[in-house]
């Protein structure tokens, strides 16, 4: 079972298995839509790092489980989704890279058997 949800203000909650291999499906297409990046505030006079994805397309266009996580974005970012926890889960557990390219090599053997089809649907959305 995998963890279903991840924030200090639990901004992003999967309702199911099903919706969080579904997730790393969407963020692994390599499409343009999304990149994942950690970004270092603290070296611009803010508070700390952020784990964050940028995404690049209008927002109506991401799975509903995203939703309580998306910020303002800047310059071709149009959004972003903030959850330290959730990129460091993913990251550590499922070999996501900080960046614009993901390795499928690398993050589909992570996958369950049983959420395959799961994340090749995260992958068609």
């Amino acid at each position: 079972m995998a963890q279903l949800i991840f924030g200090t203000k639990q901004q992003i909650q999967f309702a199911s298995d099903n919706d969080f291999f579904e997730a790393l499906g969407f963020l692994s297409k390599n499409d343009g839509t999304t990149s994942i990046h950690w970004e270092h505030n603290e070296n611009q006079g803010a508070w700390g790092s952020e784990g964050r994805i940028h995404c690049y397309q209008n927002i109506a266009n991401f799975p509903a489980y995203f939703s309580n996580a998306f910020t303002a974005g800047v310059n071709n970012i149009i959004h972003r989704i903030n959850c330290n926890e959730y990129i460091e889960y993913i990251a550590t557990n499922h070999h996501f890279q900080l960046g614009n390219n993901q390795n499928l090599a690398l993050i589909t053997p992570t996958i369950p058997a049983q959420y395959t089809a799961d994340f090749n649907r995260g992958m068609t959305l």
